[in-house]
């Protein structure tokens, strides 16, 4: 490995170390709420100390016990604030348009990265697309802030809200802000999308085990289910 890119993979590490000792690090501040978040009329201060989230919130008197399906809708890109692209501003964003594509396309990684998190075998629901069956819930996902960057500069932020198919309900919320993690910034970067595309794998897999071991923790398959 070349000095130049030691020394830069050093200097990222540092800064990323320093950020999380500055509280900038994982959770990078706190997400201002976007009308997705805002329109449930959830109190967005609610915390979940088992939850690795900024704000999780879940309707105690629902029972979960009875949701069996999910279904997971293709993750939006639409409540960025696009006026704040500059923030990306670099030789692989150089518009506001080519920001917004790289912000529609990072929502579509992460869909699929969601997609891929929901279907393993380990998963406590069936994920469906038919939100007619019974029993069932839908999980919608916003991207709400997108900072490309090959350093530990990088930001994204999403909101979450969990929602009964068949009524409509309200079920849980949830929103987080936050930097790359050391592992990611030491390792190879693609595109200047890269970083973004690990915090949402990260988020994927943590909505998922979520779902399994906190939001819902007393559904159980049947004991001939072949998951």
């Amino acid at each position: 490995m070349k000095l130049p890119h030691l020394l830069s993979l050093a200097l990222s590490i540092f800064v990323a170390i320093t950020l999380t000792s500055c509280g900038l690090g994982k959770f990078g501040g706190k997400p201002e709420p976007t009308r997705f978040l805002k329109s449930t009329g959830t109190d967005v201060t609610t915390q979940s100390g088992r939850l690795p989230f900024q704000h999780a919130w879940r309707d105690p008197k629902v029972d979960i016990s009875k949701y069996k399906n999910i279904v997971v809708r293709p993750v939006t890109s639409s409540f960025i604030q696009k006026e704040n692209w500059k923030d990306s501003k670099s030789e692989f964003i150089p518009t506001k348009r080519r920001y917004t594509r790289r912000c529609e396309k990072l929502a579509r990684y992460w869909s699929k990265s969601l997609n891929k998190a929901f279907s393993s075998p380990v998963c406590l629901f069936y994920k469906v697309s038919d939100t007619s069956q019974p029993n069932t819930l839908i999980l919608e996902t916003a991207l709400t802030e997108v900072r490309f960057s090959q350093t530990p500069l990088a930001v994204c932020s999403f909101e979450a809200r969990v929602i009964d198919a068949s009524s409509g309900k309200l079920i849980a919320t949830v929103s987080d802000r936050r930097r790359p993690s050391v592992k990611a910034l030491a390792g190879p970067k693609k595109s200047i999308s890269t970083l973004n595309e690990a915090i949402c794998d990260d988020w994927s897999d943590e909505l998922f085990k979520a779902s399994n071991e906190e939001l819902f923790p007393v559904v159980k398959r049947g004991p001939f289910s072949p998951f």
